[in-house]
C-alpha cells in the first residue's frame, strides 16, 4: 500500500461570532473530507493567539506533524488580521510547501494605503483619497463628495456598512468620530467609483489562469445600497445579500480583455501566487482597482469557487490544483 502523505490544514483558534472568521472552519471540513478521499492524511493545527508569543515552539508542532504541504486557512484573528502575514513569515521559514499568497502579498494587500501606493507606482488607476487617524487634522476642502469610508487595515468587506457612501461634510465628520474607535489603525476616505463592479479570480504563480469575471450592475438595485456591505457578503437574512447577485460572463469580448489585463498587472505587482481575485469599479468610463484579495474564500459555495467550476473545475480539482502550485 502507497504511503499516505500528510497535508497539515493550518486555521484559527477563536471564539467569535463573526460570520467570515467561522465560516472558515467550514472550509477546513470541506477540505479535509476531499483530501481524505484520496492517498492524502489531513491533519489540522488550530493557530492560537499565544503562539505567536513562542514562534520556535509553534514551529516545532508544525515539524513534529511531518506534513508533505500545509494548507493554509489562517486569517489571522478579528481583531488582529495581521497575523495572517506574520504566521506566513513563520511557514517561510520551515521550507515546507504552503498554499496561497506570500507574508509581502498579504501584508500589502492588507495595508490598503500601501496596495494603492504600489499599484499607482504601476501606473495602474486606483481611487483618490486619504488616510484619516486623527479627526482633526483631515482637510476638508481635499475632499470631493461623495466619498466612501473603509478602514485602512481589513479585508472580507469588514467595517462596510451601508453608511460608508458618504454625501456632506456632517455626515462624514460623524462617521469618522463612530469608525475611528473602531477602527484606530485609520480609515481610508475615498472618491466613490459609482459604476459596474468586476471581480476577476485568478490561478497560478505567474503566468496567471483567469478563472473567470463576474460583473455587478447597480444600476438594476434601486433601493439596494450600490456596494457590497459586510452583510451583503455575510449575512443571508440582509436584503442586499439576497438581491445583489453577480453574474458570470459568458463572453470576454474587448471591454472585458482591458479589464482582465489591468486585474493581472495589479496582482503582478502585488506579488500574487496561487489563488486570488482582484476587484475592479468604473467612474467616467474608466476602469478603478478598489481591491486584490489574496488567499480569498475557498468555501464550496463562494464566488472563487462558482466561477473555477464554471470553467470546468471541479471542488476537489480546485483543491488539487491549489496544492500543487504549493510545490507539493
Amino acid at each position: 500500500m502507497a504511503k499516505k502523505h500528510t497535508i497539515l490544514i493550518t486555521l484559527a483558534k477563536e471564539n467569535t461570532g463573526r460570520k467570515d472568521i467561522s465560516d472558515v472552519l467550514r472550509c477546513k471540513k470541506s477540505i479535509c473530507k476531499i483530501l481524505s478521499q484520496k492517498k492524502t492524511r489531513p491533519k489540522v493545527l488550530f493557530v492560537k493567539r499565544d503562539d505567536f508569543n513562542a514562534a520556535q515552539k509553534l514551529k516545532k508542532t508544525i515539524l513534529n506533524k511531518k506534513p508533505s504541504c500545509i494548507f493554509n486557512l489562517f486569517e489571522g484573528f478579528s481583531d488582529e488580521p495581521s497575523k495572517e502575514a506574520e504566521f506566513v513569515k513563520i511557514l517561510e521559514t520551515l521550507e515546507i510547501p504552503f498554499t496561497g499568497n506570500s507574508s509581502f502579498t498579504l501584508n500589502s494587500c492588507l495595508d490598503k494605503a500601501k496596495a494603492k501606493r504600489i499599484l499607482k507606482a504601476k501606473g495602474i488607476k486606483v481611487a483618490d483619497g486619504v488616510i484619516v487617524k486623527n479627526i482633526k487634522k483631515i482637510k476638508m476642502p481635499e475632499i470631493k463628495f461623495p466619498v466612501f469610508v473603509k478602514p485602512r487595515f481589513e479585508d472580507a468587506s469588514v467595517g462596510i456598512n451601508r453608511d460608508s457612501l458618504v454625501f456632506n461634510q456632517g455626515k462624514l465628520l460623524s462617521l469618522l468620530k463612530t469608525r475611528l474607535n473602531e477602527f484606530p489603525a485609520g480609515l481610508l476616505v475615498e472618491s466613490f467609483l459609482p459604476g459596474k463592479e468586476y471581480s476577476v479570480a485568478f490561478l497560478g504563480n505567474g503566468p496567471y489562469e483567469v478563472l473567470g469575471i463576474s460583473t455587478i450592475d447597480y444600476s438594476r438595485y434601486k433601493k439596494l445600497p450600490h456596494f457590497l456591505t459586510y452583510a451583503s457578503k455575510w449575512d443571508k437574512m440582509a436584503g442586499e445579500f439576497k438581491k445583489i447577485l453577480p453574474y458570470s460572463n459568458a463572453r470576454i469580448g474587448k471591454k472585458l480583455k482591458i479589464i482582465i489585463n489591468k486585474a493581472q498587472k495589479a496582482a503582478t505587482a502585488l506579488g500574487c501566487r496561487g489563488y486570488f481575485r482582484v476587484d475592479l469599479r468604473e467612474k467616467n468610463g474608466y476602469v478603478f482597482v478598489i481591491d486584490v484579495n489574496p488567499n480569498p474564500d475557498i468555501n464550496c459555495d463562494s464566488g472563487y469557487i462558482k466561477q473555477a467550476c464554471k470553467k470546468g473545475y471541479s471542488y476537489a480539482g480546485i483543491i488539487e490544483k491549489i496544492i500543487n502550485l504549493a510545490g507539493a
